[in-house]
């Protein structure tokens, strides 16, 4: 238990880099990639990145930690455009998500889902906040 307890914030960091690893993926299986589309699948691979790094060069923090801000605002950015596309397809304000039901129907993208790449760039920030420094090494 102590191993856990003592490599806990490495291995939230790894965890974290998965996750935007497996946000990146999803974007591009689901061709998240016209236009300004890009950007999330951009921003999620720029998180994976700056996560990795966190882990082995953790003299770095505040770069890291700026970089989370960065990779943060884009998914503020992302749910601002998600918002704008749903009251343009749709003509009215967003009260509930239309998903794609393999009818070739064009549904409004989900107006909520570029926050994960907030969520997740805000708890990297707060691992890396946390993060003793002497025991910032791997190991």
């Amino acid at each position: 238990m102590n191993w856990i307890r003592k490599r806990f914030p490495v291995l939230v960091m790894l965890w974290i880099s998965g996750s935007f690893g497996m946000l990146a993926l999803e974007l591009l299986m689901t061709r998240h990639t016209e236009e300004t589309q890009i950007l999330g699948v951009l921003a999620s691979a720029a998180g994976a990145l700056i996560a990795l790094l966190a882990v082995f060069v953790p003299r770095l923090r505040v770069g890291w930690l700026v970089g989370f801000l960065v990779v943060g605002l884009f998914g503020l950015v992302g749910t601002a455009l998600h918002w704008e596309e749903a009251g343009e397809s749709d003509g009215a304000a967003y009260a509930a998500a239309r998903y794609d039901d393999d009818e070739g129907e064009e549904a409004a993208p989900p107006p909520l889902a570029p926050l994960g790449l907030t969520g997740l760039a805000a708890l990297g920030g707060l691992v890396l906040y946390a993060r003793d420094e002497e025991a910032g090494e791997v190991g």
